[in-house]
């Protein structure tokens, strides 16, 4: 007699049970990208002699006379290998530089743009288990030809990806890797507007594991000093205010 009163009521709870809000599992790891802080300063003419020497001609120059840009510098290169700075540092960087001749005393209102970053990876049990703090750089600016004043444009130069602190805990594995697209012209073929992108692709595994999760931070940067971000996989990027951009930087003296 008892089952038969609390059958229907018992029913009832069951087909009023798939509408019933399911509870969202708490997520074990968050792992982001913070953007700390940016500097935008005139280049000066010290850092101008001890990078611009004239269009580099090494074996990794990638000449594209349509355009008047050519690529200088690795093309890929390892910025964190086995949770340690690696030796391909001392000369990875990127430019995106005039194919024709010039003199770099008529530098025009070039500038030195600083970005600094925090990787983290925080877990649930654990609390912060990864903490990497790394800084993207580069010079732009525009550069006149005195062999043909008509010849103009705006370029990058010196592209780099450095990490400046590094805190792991027990057991954790981290790499980064940073590799340059070849340049392209977003100006004209009269002033051309050179542009890159670099993807910098993380990998890391948890203690014991043998199997690395991935994500990828893409910078990708032109002429002007514009610098857009964009995130893949498990990054997510969360910016800090930064100034205005203004388009008409100061005019550079070095005399």
């Amino acid at each position: 007699m008892t089952t038969k009163k609390f059958a229907p009521l018992f029913l009832s709870l069951i087909l009023l049970a798939p509408a019933l809000p399911a509870r969202a599992a708490a997520p074990d790891t968050d792992t982001r990208t913070e953007l700390l802080e940016e500097t935008s300063v005139p280049l000066s003419r010290a850092e101008a002699a001890a990078f611009f020497g004239g269009p580099a001609k090494d074996d990794r120059v990638l000449v594209i006379p349509a355009i008047l840009i050519v690529m200088a510098g690795a093309k890929v290169w390892n910025v964190i290998m086995d949770n340690r700075p690696t030796a391909d540092l001392d000369s990875a960087y990127a430019s995106a530089i005039p194919g024709f001749d010039f003199n770099w005393d008529d530098l025009a209102a070039w500038r030195k743009v600083t970005r600094r970053y925090r990787f983290t990876i925080d877990k649930k049990l654990q609390g912060r288990a990864v903490d990497i703090v790394y800084e993207v750089s580069f010079y732009h600016g525009a550069i006149p030809s005195p062999q043909n004043p008509a010849l103009k444009g705006r370029y990058i130069a010196n592209f780099t990806v450095k990490p400046l602190d590094i805190k792991l805990k027990w057991g954790w594995k981290v790499s980064l890797q940073a590799a340059m697209s070849n340049p392209m012209n977003i100006g004209t073929a009269e002033e051309p507007v050179a542009w890159l992108n670099a993807d910098l692709t993380w990998r890391y595994a948890k203690p014991l594991s043998t199997d690395p999760e991935i994500g990828v931070n893409s910078l990708a940067v032109d002429g002007y000093g514009k610098l857009a971000e964009a995130a893949y996989g498990q990054l997510d990027i969360s910016p800090v205010p930064v100034a205005e951009y203004r388009e008409d930087a100061p005019a550079l003296g070095w005399n």
